[in-house]
């Protein structure tokens, strides 16, 4: 790699030994896990640089890829790669991803982030998409000398994936419960899954999973260009829960908002509590 790519390479840091996060330019976060026979990418990003190559300075051994969800910001590189491992409740979601709303997306993110060495013109035009193979609960990835668990997370999307690395004890959970927990369409209807009491069950198997990690990382550490890259609250997970619980039982009142995603405009609600944040709609009010 020649020193001006170099320089316009994302942030990279280390969590854990062998364990690494991605930040790509506050558009979102991916991590790399690495065993001693293969490594773990747990999510693609937005696709605004030359992922591969920066894999290739952190691991030399094969790259096994998988999804925490179908969105653009960490399913839109999927294109970089042959292979890649998603739950299917996302497949349609993350094989519907263009071009140009992954370029809309990451210019709406770059404005935060002003010193940021690349643009919106540098999201990458992928000419192939890879083959999706079906991941779920129960699994486990075993990268050689390292285990990774896999446990399903639904609600901000339909087919969300969580991931525990057991020698580690880090958990890695994506968008599935966190400050700003979105239950939005994107462009297409509402899934059944994509609702206010879907989201606490996911919160309370996220607090069943406690004994097991003791970090737990979503999809956006250095959100918007931030230099930080620490694990969310201890307590997000149970402020998600009785967060889910009051707004389900009529007990909290959110704050009424407009939106516009995929050009389609509505009504939207906003509630927060500890860590938890939430946007929903009516059609996930429930």
């Amino acid at each position: 790699m020649d020193f001006e790519a170099m320089m316009k390479m994302p942030q990279v840091a280390e969590i854990g030994y062998n364990t690494y996060v991605i930040n790509e330019y506050g558009l979102d976060a991916m991590f790399l896990i690495v065993g001693d026979e293969k490594a773990l990418l747990i999510d693609t990003g937005t696709g605004v640089f030359d992922l591969p190559m920066l894999l290739k300075t952190l691991t030399d051994k094969p790259v096994q890829v998988v999804l925490t969800h179908g969105h653009p910001d960490h399913a839109g590189a999927i294109g970089w790669f042959d292979e890649v491992y998603a739950h299917p409740d996302d497949f349609e979601m993350a094989q519907r991803l263009s071009y140009e709303g992954r370029r809309i997306y990451a210019k709406s993110i770059l404005r935060m982030n002003p010193n940021a060495p690349i643009t919106a013109d540098y999201t990458v035009r992928f000419e192939k998409q890879p083959k999706l193979l079906p991941l779920f609960e129960g699994e486990t990835i075993d990268l050689g000398g390292r285990h990774v668990m896999v446990f399903e997370t639904p609600g901000h999307t339909p087919g969300g994936l969580s991931f525990l690395d057991v020698r580690e004890r880090i958990c890695i959970t994506g968008d599935a419960c966190n400050g700003n927990t979105l239950l939005l369409s994107f462009g297409g209807e509402p899934h059944p899954k994509q609702t206010l009491s879907t989201l606490q069950k996911t919160a309370e198997k996220l607090i069943s999973l406690e004994p097991l990690f003791d970090r737990n990382y979503n999809g956006h550490v250095g959100y918007g260009g931030s230099a930080f890259c620490l694990p969310q609250p201890y307590s997000v997970s149970r402020d998600m829960k009785s967060l889910c619980e009051d707004l389900l039982a009529g007990n909290e009142k959110p704050e009424e908002q407009s939106f516009d995603i995929g050009g389609k405009e509505g009504k939207s609600y906003h509630a927060l509590r500890g860590a938890a944040g939430i946007r929903y709609t009516d059609a996930a009010a429930k």
